[in-house]
């Protein structure tokens, strides 16, 4: 039977075809190893948190009212005792003038008194002397009534003269009384003014205490800045109604921002304050922001186990203050020197991390507990250096099993990255 040359050109591509698919099937997988070497690794734990500030102060009402007047708006950074918005007081206003007119009634009322107590007093001590003077009087009228006394009954002096001494005498007596009279009733006067100048005081102090409330509530219509910072949310608008307690702004310290992120509580046992960290932020993951451990929180979700660390970076510029923005986070944790592989060598078979050893010719799995863990490199415990540890890429990672056939090669310049 005579077979056509095209046929058996056709035949002749098909065995060849069949041939090469054999050949790659059960020719050995080319492979490139490195050897575990001693490098000093400085772990950096992953993290993803949001930007936050420490000291958020929230700035509103403290009366009811509608807002007349903003001053500031996002973004805008302000100072201590700044005026940030103020609120209807008409009322208020009102209330601080009649307060201030009564205060002022007062006053006047408590000078008063005070004129009249001097007055008072002044007219006691003339009683008071006017009186000593006269006590004076009559105890030398009664020495000369006696000595006239004595001298008439020697029949010296007439009795003409007698009776004069006794008339004179009863003269600085009725004088005496008549000044003991009125110094009691000056007593009584400085007693009753003395009394009307403490109600006029009295009445002054709660008057004053009446305008200063006044004018507090006056000044509660004016909403101010508690510190310096940077306004991060306006509340309110121009018109709106706002009772007690109702925010009008939030201000943050820009000195206090950080992130607060959320680590595998696995990955965070060399985690200490103070330890530096790379900050990429969402809005410029380009340019990497270095931060600070600044807090580590004490207690870990139960649920997704891991725990807060808070990381504390300065801003270039204080104006833009993005708080709730997401940001991932490389903390430095623990560092050692110590034989380490290239991370692309670490793989997962059947929930157990390890690496790829060649043997021969043949892969075998090892199970390894990973140390220390970079971005770059991974510390592999119970790997000598003399062992052909597999870089595995993508295609590599996913076909390899273990006790496959391999050709192990050498991977240049020790396959770091």
């Amino acid at each position: 039977m005579k077979i056509s040359r095209k046929k058996l050109i056709v035949g002749a591509a098909i065995v060849l075809g069949a041939a090469a698919v054999a050949i790659k099937i059960f020719s050995p997988t080319s492979a490139e190893y490195v050897s575990p070497q001693r490098r000093h690794l400085v772990q950096e734990v992953f993290g993803t948190g949001t930007v936050e500030a420490r000291v958020l102060v929230s700035e509103g009402s403290k009366i009811t009212g509608r807002v007349t007047k903003l001053y500031v708006d996002q973004g805008d950074v302000v100072k201590k005792g700044q005026l940030l918005a103020v609120l209807e007081s008409d009322d208020l206003q009102a209330l601080v003038k009649q307060a201030s007119d009564t205060h002022k009634k007062s006053l006047s009322m408590e000078a008063a008194a005070k004129d009249d107590l001097a007055r008072a007093r002044a007219a006691s001590e003339a009683a008071d002397a006017a009186l000593q003077k006269s006590e004076a009087a009559m105890k030398l009228a009664k020495q000369t009534l006696k000595r006239y006394a004595e001298l008439f009954k020697r029949g010296i002096v007439a009795r003409q003269d007698l009776d004069e001494k006794q008339d004179a005498y009863d003269e600085a007596m009725r004088q005496r009384d008549d000044l003991k009279a009125q110094k009691a009733a000056a007593k009584a006067d400085m007693e009753r003014v003395k009394n009307t100048l403490q109600a006029a005081r009295h009445d002054t102090r709660a008057q004053a205490a009446s305008s200063n409330y006044a004018r507090a509530k006056l000044a509660d219509s004016f909403v101010r800045a508690s510190m310096d910072g940077v306004v991060v949310s306006r509340d309110v608008e121009e018109g709106d109604a706002v009772i007690p307690g109702t925010p009008v702004f939030h201000i943050a310290d820009p000195d206090t921002v950080w992130v607060k992120s959320n680590i595998d509580e696995a990955q965070g046992g060399g985690i200490a304050m103070g330890n530096p960290s790379r900050i990429f932020l969402r809005t410029d993951r380009k340019h990497p922001v270095t931060g600070r451990v600044e807090r580590i929180g004490e207690e870990s979700d139960r649920v997704t186990e891991e725990m807060e660390v808070d990381v504390h970076f300065p801003l270039n510029n204080k104006r833009v203050l993005h708080l709730g923005e997401q940001a991932d986070v490389y903390v430095k944790g623990r560092e050692k020197d110590c034989l380490s592989v290239p991370s692309d060598c670490v793989t997962v078979r059947n929930g157990k991390e390890g690496v790829f050893v060649a043997k021969g010719d043949r892969a075998h799995f090892v199970p390894v507990k990973i140390g220390i863990w970079t971005h770059d490199y991974a510390e592999t415990p119970g790997l000598g250096d003399n062992e052909k540890v597999i870089l595995l890429d993508h295609g590599l990672e996913a076909k390899l099993k273990d006790g496959a056939r391999i050709k192990p090669v050498p991977a240049p310049s020790g396959g770091g990255r």
